[in-house]
């Protein structure tokens, strides 16, 4: 040994490697974080280490956490100078309390894969988490993949450091990584999930870009309303006015309205915001709620559409679950709560009632008017072959590509319908200004 070496400060470590088996023993270091590093390069992660000899509380006999040794390289610790406290003070992103970035499942699709293909490639969780850390640019994420990292150093599994951000982490991925985690297949299940969050994302994408167009029609109906009202009609009044015109109703209730609009645009505004905020108290409501799903499910022309998203997303997230070695049960719960419609909740929840009792999965959606014939067979075959999960995300990948086609078609049938709706509009105000002035053609 080199005689270096034999002088070395030795430190007691309990840790835990890579199965989660706990270990203690002694390392020998220069300084504790040299030893943490030295552990860590051996796949362990450090829960405590303690200097060799010494009282504790004592600076050499001091029990050294592995949250130190993370927290001193992203939140400065006394061995930094002074200088570079500061720089890496400056250098920390500031957020403001009352401004909270808002991740998206984009976000999400990129962690998965990028942390999947980490641990494919036989780097630790630890690791990885830090080189992500590092380069995420998301703020909010960045922040929450190093608290997960020290948590993990610290000693906690992974999965535990998922669920403590439970908050921003749905029940679908922080138990799908507890199970990934367990079993050993944890860059298999990210990558589930990568491919998750990723058709979401697309599914997300198609709808937000087929109704880009007709809320922009709406938006520019209204402008053009309240532009005409405020300002053309009320250049005509004077007219009227002036040659003592009988004014026909549709004409005096818009300057009534235009009026009304300039002199107490106020109240207009206070109106709008009460009634927004009333609209979200009655959907916050159990019975609000339930209407506003049932209207989603039974609404004509737009209801096939949710239905296959709704369809989509079931197929999908249990196929998911199901493959990552969630049992089924447990997978209908979480798909239970993903689904965002109480009444397509409350169908799974009695097809999970049905199979405690002893019935087929096939079996129990067959009963549910939600659930085509086909979802039904489709998981029968799945029963009958294993190969349920595979049956599920095929489903999934056919509802999908019918959400895209019918997004396709209500597109070309909206677009003429609120072209014409909008000029329907416009048209009616230009006849309410028009009709006086055919009047005065007849008295001249």
């Amino acid at each position: 040994m080199p005689l270096g070496v034999m002088f070395m400060p030795e430190y007691y470590y309990r840790a835990r490697d890579l199965k989660g088996t706990e270990k203690e023993g002694v390392v020998v270091g220069d300084k504790p974080l040299e030893a943490i590093r030295g552990l860590q390069e051996r796949g362990y992660y450090i829960v405590r280490l303690r200097e060799r000899g010494g009282r504790p509380g004592e600076r050499n006999g001091e029990a050294w956490r592995a949250d130190r040794a993370f927290s001193s390289r992203y939140n400065g610790d006394p061995e930094r100078s002074y200088i570079e406290r500061v720089v890496a003070a400056l250098n920390k992103p500031v957020q403001l309390p009352f401004i909270r970035t808002r991740l998206q499942t984009r976000d999400m699709a990129v962690f998965c894969r990028q942390f999947a293909t980490m641990v494919g490639a036989g780097i630790t969780f630890l690791y990885s988490l830090k080189v992500l850390a590092r380069q995420t640019e998301q703020p909010q994420l960045k922040e929450i993949i190093g608290d997960i990292a020290a948590r993990v150093e610290k000693g906690f599994s992974l999965g535990d450091s998922f669920k403590a951000h439970s908050g921003i982490f749905s029940d679908l991925m922080v138990n799908m990584v507890i199970a990934g985690e367990s079993g050993g297949v944890l860059d298999t299940v990210l990558d589930r999930l990568a491919v998750h969050f990723e058709k979401q994302y697309d599914l997300e994408q198609k709808i937000r870009s087929a109704t880009l167009y007709p809320r922009f029609l709406f938006c520019a109906a209204i402008l053009v309303v309240v532009f005409m009202l405020v300002f053309v009609i009320p250049s005509f009044q004077g007219i009227y006015v002036g040659m003592a015109v009988d004014l026909p109703p549709l004409t005096e209730l818009l300057i009534l309205l235009g009026e009304g609009l300039v002199s107490y645009w106020y109240l207009f505004f206070l109106l709008t915001v009460a009634f927004a905020f009333l609209l979200k108290r009655i959907l916050s409501t159990g019975r609000g709620a339930f209407i506003y799903d049932w209207l989603l499910l039974e609404l004509p022309l737009f209801n096939a559409l949710y239905k296959k998203v709704i369809l989509a997303r079931f197929c999908r997230t249990l196929g998911t679950l199901l493959g990552s070695g969630v049992n089924l049960l447990l997978s209908l719960q979480f798909v239970e709560r993903i689904l965002g419609n109480r009444i397509a909740g409350a169908a799974v929840r009695r097809v999970a009632g049905g199979i405690a009792e002893g019935r087929a999965l096939a079996e129990a959606l067959a009963l549910e008017d939600l659930f085509p014939s086909m979802v039904a067979e489709m998981a029968g075959v799945g029963e009958e072959t294993g190969k349920l999960d595979e049956m599920l995300i095929r489903s999934a990948d056919y509802y999908e590509e019918e959400v895209s086609c019918i997004i396709e078609r209500l597109g070309s049938m909206l677009e003429p319908i609120l072209i014409l709706a909008m000029a329907g509009i416009v048209g009616l105000i230009a006849l309410s200004v028009l009709l006086p002035v055919f009047d005065i053609y007849r008295m001249i």
